[in-house]
């Protein structure tokens, strides 16, 4: 029995098993005094919490976030028990500044029943001492995916001055790894703890992240038993309270362009490290997570039981010379054919059998029919579990299955390697959603399993523009422009497309979305055989007034497409990496033709702005009435370090100066 098949053994044990005890043993697992008391002050808070003034800028912040976690068991088993108690002090009125606290969220693992939420109340404390009660009766229950919903207590009468307090229960049977604790969010937190009551059968570890703030960490060993201290008496071992307790928490300053807010935030995340009577060490390892998968959701047992589906694959990898060719078709109908219900999904629990007959599914039951059908066709394809970027990166120093909450397709041709999405409409293979384009992924092979990078080649803002217009001498432009998309801009295309969009407004949201749309005069729309699905873009378009006209010229604005009127990163310094969408190709060739009698002075040359996966480059030539000129923005990779923050935003600064110049056409007419 290897390593993994150990550890599933015992926690197989632990998630089954009743303990039984003696009434010494009862009276070893009371709870402590100091546990008990959570709750026994909620409703009643210092006075002066009230007339706290605030010594920061945001509209609101938590005065406490408190949590104590127990265990307990019953013939299920043994199950976790998480209290939580908030407090909240408002400095603002302004709805558009509270929006965010104003409701109660609480998302919670509620497939297989893992967990409940219990004792859910707030209270509304108003200045003038009137009170609001709100209970669960109160809340809003909806579904976020397959295995998570989210409870929503909507607080009234919220204003400067008011504090807010709740509470809740989380009782939890899946313990080999608890909830993780924040403390650190979007606004202050005056005081946060967590206490972890340890049972003489567990120990977990403990990991923090992002905690460069202080945190106190207090061990307490504390005597719950009844049993008299004499040396003949066999005493149990005490119980083991641990707690990690923060002050004056700064807020998380998420600002624009990072993968995640709970990248950033400070928490705690356990995980179990011991279990049994005694105790014994549990290795926890990615080899776990993988025996994990194979024996509550073994993708290949679903596979082998898809013969019609790899049936279906192999004949039409009969119709193709090239297994790119023959992964691209399979692709298309399974993408074509499925109704994606929006819900992205780690495990097909399902099955798969209801997919290709036009009934609803979620991601990975469509993304196992995929995998199938590649098998069929003779391509190694697999599952990639990944974490979508709301969910924040994988930490890969905290093995836990729990981590990943979509699952994509990986497949390998050749030397060339494919991540895939067929619930994606109007996608293809190696086009992900942004969500889902989020640093790593976790291959799962029939015995063995590998971390790729997710670094989808087609996955990319690709966009290149030809503009060939005439300026007359009132200043009106006209012309054509040929637009060649691929990836997001032209998935984009192809949706509004299949959406019945007239041609014509797509062109102008697309291209011209600062003009009015009767600019665009006709457009035409065509895919491009043999390169993927690529879009080609035509439209002839009309912009009446677009240059300035005075007597001596005209005042001329360059970006007539492509233009960036505000720096996405206005900051002038940042603490932490800049996560993109994903990497950027834009490049515009302009032809401008100027009436007779016009001329432009100092206009040659080139420039060019250059740092590590991105730079922007110009060109401008003059040649008789024509303006020719050029903008190229190439940004190759999605994540850049805080210390190129400076350097990154100096080139979109330029990008918003050239969208904001205007140069001067001279009128040299006699």
């Amino acid at each position: 029995m290897n390593r993994a098949s150990r550890f599933l053994s015992l926690l197989m044990i632990l998630n089954t098993a009743v303990w039984l005890y003696s009434p010494a043993d009862a009276r070893q697992n009371a709870i402590p005094e100091d546990l008990q008391r959570l709750f026994d002050e909620f409703g009643d808070f210092p006075s002066e919490d009230i007339d706290r003034e605030a010594d920061h800028s945001y509209p609101y912040e938590f005065l406490d976030r408190h949590s104590v976690i127990r265990f307990t068991e019953d013939d299920a088993g043994i199950r976790a028990v998480i209290d939580h108690i908030v407090r909240l002090k408002f400095y603002s009125g302004d709805p558009a500044d509270i929006a965010d606290a104003a409701l109660i969220t609480i998302p919670f693992y509620q497939a297989d029943d893992m967990e409940k939420i219990r004792n859910l109340e707030a209270v509304v404390h108003q200045p003038d001492g009137r009170r609001t009660t709100i209970t669960r009766s109160d809340a809003s229950r909806s579904q976020i995916n397959s295995r998570y919903d989210v409870l929503e207590l909507e607080l009234p009468d919220l204003d400067e001055g008011v504090v807010v307090e709740y509470k809740y229960t989380v009782q939890r049977k899946y313990i080999e790894e608890l909830p993780d604790f924040y403390f650190s969010h979007r606004v202050p937190t005056s005081s946060a703890s967590v206490t972890l009551q340890n049972e003489r059968f567990l120990r977990y570890e403990a990991i923090r992240e992002n905690t460069d703030f202080s945190v106190e960490y207090i061990r307490e060993e504390v005597d719950t038993s009844s049993i008299p201290k004499v040396f003949s008496y066999r005493r149990p071992e005490p119980i083991l309270l641990e707690r990690w307790r923060a002050d004056s928490v700064p807020a998380v300053e998420a600002g624009e362009y990072v993968s995640a807010l709970d990248d950033l935030r400070g928490k705690i995340r356990f995980i179990i490290s011991e279990f049994g009577i005694p105790r014994q060490p549990l290795e926890n390892s990615w080899e776990l997570v993988a025996a994990q998968i194979r024996r509550n959701a073994d993708p290949e047992e679903l596979i082998l039981q898809q013969e019609e589906l790899k049936d279906a694959g192999k004949k039409i990898s009969d119709e193709f010379s090239s297994r790119v060719s023959t992964q691209d078709s399979i692709y298309s109908l399974v993408n074509q054919t499925v109704v994606f219900n929006e819900m992205n999904a780690v495990f097909a629990d399902n099955g798969i059998d209801h997919v290709m007959n036009g009934e609803s599914a979620n991601q990975a039951e469509i993304n196992m029919v995929l995998i199938s059908m590649l098998r069929g066709a003779g391509i190694d394809a697999y599952p990639v579990y990944i974490s979508g970027r709301d969910f924040g990166k994988i930490n890969r120093a905290f093995p836990s299955l729990y981590q990943f909450n979509r699952m994509l397709v990986h497949s390998k041709i050749d030397d060339r390697s494919f991540v895939m999405d067929a619930s994606f409409p109007h996608s293809e293979p190696d086009l992900i959603p942004i969500e889902s384009y989020n640093e790593q992924g976790f291959v799962l092979r029939e015995d063995s399993y590998e971390w790729i990078d997710i670094t989808p080649e087609k996955s990319v803002f690709d966009l290149t523009l030809f503009v060939d217009a005439d300026l007359n001498d009132e200043g009106d432009l006209s012309g054509t422009i040929r637009a060649n998309t691929a990836g997001y801009p032209a998935r984009r295309i192809r949706s509004e497309a299949a959406a019945g969009r007239d041609a014509r407004e797509i062109a102008a949201s697309t291209l011209l979305d600062r003009y009015e749309t009767d600019v665009v005069k006709e457009a035409d729309i065509r895919l491009v055989s043999g390169n993927g699905r690529s879009v080609i873009l035509e439209l002839d378009f009309e912009i009446e007034n677009y240059a300035v006209s005075f007597s001596d010229g005209m005042e001329y604005r360059p970006m007539v497409v492509g233009y960036l009127f505000q720096n996405p990163f206005e900051s002038t310094s940042r603490r932490v990496p800049i996560t993109l969408d994903a990497p950027e190709k834009l490049l515009i060739n302009y032809t401008i033709t100027i009436p007779d009698g016009f001329g432009l002075d100092g206009r040659e040359g080139q420039q060019q702005i250059r740092l590590s996966g991105a730079e922007l480059n110009e060109q401008y030539q003059m040649q008789g009435k024509d303006l020719l000129y050029s903008f190229q923005v190439d940004i190759s990779r999605k994540e850049f370090p805080a210390d190129m923050y400076n350097q990154l935003r100096r080139m979109y600064e330029r990008w918003v100066e050239l969208s904001n110049n205007t140069w001067l056409i001279e009128n040299r007419r006699p």
